[in-house]
């Protein structure tokens, strides 16, 4: 895949976390909670200055006449390292340009006196993508032990596809997708077309995402219910068969890496610390499949480790992230 978090021409990353460090172990660590400002600096999405520059005139290569572009604009973006102009995608003259700056003031301006506090930032794929989150300051306690933090992430793009997007997660963005299959039947995105502005809608973002701050009792209550639900190990195996199906024809080597996939989710669910206090429940089940996918799906390949795991972690479409949604369904049906 293209996408990853941005390695700058100085080897520093786009990227920022407070007190505790993604475990991609990319970008800056700051001792404790930062302020908008603080957290733009260091994960060095500040000043960009993203703007729109018209294309102007171009020549046709197969006449050699010129062609007026007048509805056609470049989105550029000054690079926070080398200060150089950086090209980042074209759109239309309707399109509006979001500022990272602008995306961290939304984020404090919705959260409002909760007492919520900026957590982490980064750059994705040459700057297209970013993203900025915000740790609420009350967290869930599935069956009164489980603890599971809420965080609040907003993701914008610089490349002129995708809306800005608003999302309530329960799990922090850095080490582990958008685990918001949980919150399925509740609403819990907002989006603004970037043809529109996203000053002015607070109040629209918070009907939109039940930001009462108590919103995670859904995710909660769909939690409990995995909690309280028994899972055997005969059960388990007829899950990950559904979840991870082999095709009859499949090839010595697809075989070998499946029996080793399947085989590693069940020491997971029967056998792992992580999972002591939860084991034998279908929330044991469904943390089994995302400590293998998040922490120890193999990564092949002569790309690092660290970035490859930080793409899985990061991006909403990646095939991990896709497989952990349907973990959550085939668990929660």
């Amino acid at each position: 895949m293209a996408h990853e978090i941005e390695i700058f021409a100085d080897g520093s990353a786009g990227f920022a976390a407070a007190t505790r460090p993604g475990w991609h172990r990319l970008g800056y660590t700051a001792p404790g909670p930062m302020t908008a400002e603080e957290l733009l600096s260091n994960a060095q999405l500040a000043g960009w200055n993203v703007r729109k520059v018209p294309v102007g005139t171009v020549t046709d290569p197969d006449t050699g006449q010129p062609v007026t572009a007048d509805e056609d604009f470049l989105i550029v973006r000054t690079n926070p390292v080398t200060g150089a102009p950086e090209r980042l995608g074209m759109v239309g003259k309707d399109y509006k340009i979001v500022q990272n700056e602008e995306v961290a003031d939304f984020l404090q301006t919705l959260v409002d006196e909760s007492g919520a506090v900026f957590d982490t930032g980064g750059s994705l794929n040459g700057g297209r993508r970013v993203f900025v989150t915000m740790k609420l300051p009350e967290p869930l306690m599935v069956g009164g032990f489980d603890r599971v933090d809420l965080y609040l992430a907003a993701f914008s793009r610089h490349d002129g596809w995708g809306s800005f997007t608003t999302v309530a997660t329960p799990v922090r963005v850095v080490c582990a997708n958008t685990e918001r299959a949980a919150l399925r039947n509740f609403a819990s995105m907002f989006k603004v077309r970037h043809t529109g502005h996203i000053a002015g809608r607070i109040s629209e973002a918070r009907e939109a995402l039940k930001l009462t701050w108590r919103h995670g009792e859904a995710f909660a209550a769909e939690a409990e219910k995995l909690l309280a639900t028994p899972m055997d190990l005969k059960e388990f195996r007829e899950f990950t068969a559904t979840l991870l199906p082999l095709a009859p024809d499949a090839k010595d080597l697809t075989r070998k890496n499946h029996e080793t996939a399947t085989r590693e989710l069940e020491w997971l669910f029967t056998d792992a610390p992580s999972n002591e206090p939860i084991r034998g429940t279908r929330w044991a089940a469904y943390n089994a499949v995302t400590e293998r996918l998040d922490h120890r799906s193999p990564v092949v390949g002569r790309r690092e480790a660290a970035v490859v795991r930080a793409e899985r972690a990061l991006l909403d479409d990646h095939a991990h992230s896709k497989l952990k949604t349907r973990a959550f369904y085939l668990l929660a049906a």
